[in-house]
């Protein structure tokens, strides 16, 4: 595919998905400009080695790229045990990710958002980005400074912008970074499942539809994307129950998932917007996709 050599400037490169997106982007024949605390070993582009909260890089990057803000302190955990870390690093940090991208004439943001925005239900609920959001209605520090985030481009981008929420990220890496590989983990180890509720579930997103998404944001640029909100998420919605199902299937296993009696908690974040702006929808399903993620955690896992 040919992208007219676009330049892609990604925020947190060294990460799980930024390192995945940057080589994915540089193999279909973007130029990539990857900004993280510390280089990848596994990038062949040029980096920034930057803390994003205090430094400028907006004379380190060509004119009109595409600044991709996936940088972040990306779990509830981290975010609870370090507030004020999680204020600068998602905050701070995209304020002045903006301040850069103007400056530096950026013709497009793409701001890495999260499902998590939206409120935990009960029951399936339709959850869509026309939603009126309310951090009342939160529960959880990174989820509402992803919220806030939004608020915080929507009212001081300069340049054309779009939110992408991504929904909940799973693919093959030796330790688990969702829950969806963590149960499969175990039902390969044949540890205890235990959950508060064995209906709560997600639209769980495999690493190759996420990045296939992003990328094909990137191509369709600001003048279709200006102000749009988009969900990246998985095509169906995926009960922990099905996950446990999934892998006993892989694995030729009989486990069990022991539930815990809680209320469920659902989010539901629909894609039909998506598919349709984007001409674009994920191809991975659950059991595929943590077939592949099995294969690379009972590797390190003996």
């Amino acid at each position: 595919m040919n992208w007219n050599k676009q330049t892609l400037v990604i925020t947190g490169s060294s990460g799980f998905v930024g390192e995945k997106l940057a080589i994915r982007a540089i193999t279909e024949g973007f130029d990539v400009v990857g900004i993280d605390f510390k280089k990848s070993k596994n990038l062949d582009c040029k980096q920034l080695e930057l803390d994003l909260a205090s430094q400028n890089f907006y004379d380190k990057i060509p004119a009109e790229s595409t600044i991709i803000h996936l940088a972040s302190l990306s779990t509830d955990l981290m975010c609870r045990e370090n507030p004020i870390l999680a204020i600068d690093a998602n905050l701070r940090a995209t304020s002045l990710v903006l301040e850069n991208a103007k400056k530096s004439n950026a013709k497009h943001f793409l701001f890495a958002s999260s499902e998590w925005v939206y409120p935990e239900r009960p029951e399936v609920t339709e959850q869509r980005e026309s939603d009126r959001l309310d951090l009342a209605d939160l529960n959880s520090l990174y989820a509402m400074t992803k919220l806030f985030g939004e608020s915080l481009i929507r009212s001081a981008s300069l340049i054309p912008y779009t939110i992408l929420r991504f929904g909940i990220v799973y693919g093959p890496r030796k330790v688990p970074g969702s829950s969806a590989e963590s149960i499969a983990l175990k039902v390969y180890a044949g540890d205890e499942i235990s959950v508060g509720s064995k209906e709560t579930a997600r639209r769980f997103i495999f690493i190759d539809d996420l990045i296939a998404g992003i990328l094909q944001s990137a191509s369709k640029g600001p003048d279709l994307l200006n102000t749009k909100i988009l969900n990246l998420a998985g095509s169906e919605l995926v009960s922990l129950d099905q996950i446990v199902s999934a892998a006993n299937e892989i694995l030729g296993r009989t486990s069990v998932i022991i539930d815990g009696g809680k209320i469920a908690s659902i989010r539901n974040p629909l894609i039909d917007e998506t598919t349709k702006i984007l001409e674009w929808s994920p191809k991975i399903n659950i059991r595929r996709g943590l077939e592949s993620c099995l294969k690379v955690m009972s590797a390190n896992n003996g």
